[in-house]
């Protein structure tokens, strides 16, 4: 094919195209230099794939409107946010044209270019935000559409201190924030002592994903207070009001690569005034006693699910 007229441009030497159903072009690949004219500026969709680092699955993908949904770059292109010029080889936009994602770089991850080789390439970056600043080296960047950060991904090898009312949180992964920059959400990179309504637990979820900072285990109220978070190490005995007990604990499951290993099931739970609910269950603090235990769970092989060893 050609070329075909968007509302940026002309594209030139499309490869590879898809429609909505309505004959709207969905996304595309490219084979030749084009420029196309955004808010942004102009811009140049990747079309070269001979560099063997490079992920090349797509170079422009568009919304049902027509408007710009992502571009790979075709080199690193510095893109102009809230809070300054940022590296971008991998850009995500809302239908309104905003930038939502900002990737720094968009390399795949093979045999011949490794993610240490991916780590050294990227650049540390300067942010400042109501909590504090930082110089770290970022996986991706993802904005509010009123420009507003609304989560880091760090890499997986770093991690960043986060001031709270419950003491400094060593933070992995990523962390998420509110619209006026007040810290949302983190994953804590160790058991932290969160001392909460009901009393202290220890916050942390040993088999977190870590695909992006947008959502976390560990959240927070706007006010700071803690209002949901996962453990790993924790027991729950709830006595009710008749005085029957009700113990909640983390669970295991069969690792998806080894079965003969066992994986922990965070329990999670969430506070909301004069409620907790705990793996889906509400309880009042008024007509409930609480009661938390420590405890390591034995994870070796072969090992019945029920083996606890208490602290």
């Amino acid at each position: 094919m050609e070329g075909f007229l968007t509302k940026y441009g002309q594209l030139k030497g499309i490869s590879n195209i898809e429609y909505y159903s309505e004959g709207v072009i969905k996304e595309c690949k490219l084979s030749q230099y084009c420029k196309i004219k955004t808010m942004y500026g102009d811009l140049i969709p990747q079309y070269d794939e001979s560099e063997v680092r490079r992920k090349y699955k797509r170079s422009l993908a568009f919304y049902e409107s027509g408007n710009m949904q992502c571009i790979s770059f075709q080199k690193q292109t510095v893109i102009d946010t809230s809070i300054g010029k940022l590296p971008a080889e991998l850009a995500l936009f809302y239908d309104g044209g905003k930038v939502k994602r900002i990737f720094p770089l968009n390399g795949k991850i093979t045999a011949y270019w490794t993610e240490q080789n991916e780590y050294e390439l990227a650049e540390e970056l300067d942010f400042n935000f109501k909590f504090g600043n930082f110089k770290k080296k970022v996986i991706g960047i993802n904005f509010y559409e009123s420009g507003d950060v609304k989560s880091l991904t760090l890499w997986p090898r770093d991690f960043i201190n986060i001031p709270s009312i419950y003491g400094v949180i060593e933070t992995r992964i990523g962390l998420s924030l509110y619209q006026n920059g007040v810290i949302k959400s983190c994953e804590p990179r160790k058991h932290t002592a969160i001392n909460s309504i009901i009393g202290e637990l220890h916050a942390f979820d040993l088999g977190a994903s870590g695909l992006n900072g947008d959502r976390n285990s560990l959240n927070f109220n706007e006010d700071g207070t803690v209002k949901s978070l996962s453990t790993s190490t924790d027991i729950i005995i709830v006595q009710d009001i008749f005085g029957q007990l009700i113990v909640y604990k983390p669970e295991l499951k069969p690792n998806n690569f080894n079965e003969l290993i066992m994986d922990i099931i965070p329990l999670k739970i969430e506070f909301n005034l004069e409620k907790v609910k705990i793996s889906g269950i509400d309880y009042n603090l008024k007509d409930n006693k609480f009661h938390i235990d420590k405890f390591v769970r034995k994870t070796f092989i072969g090992l019945p699910n029920n083996e606890i060893e208490k602290k």
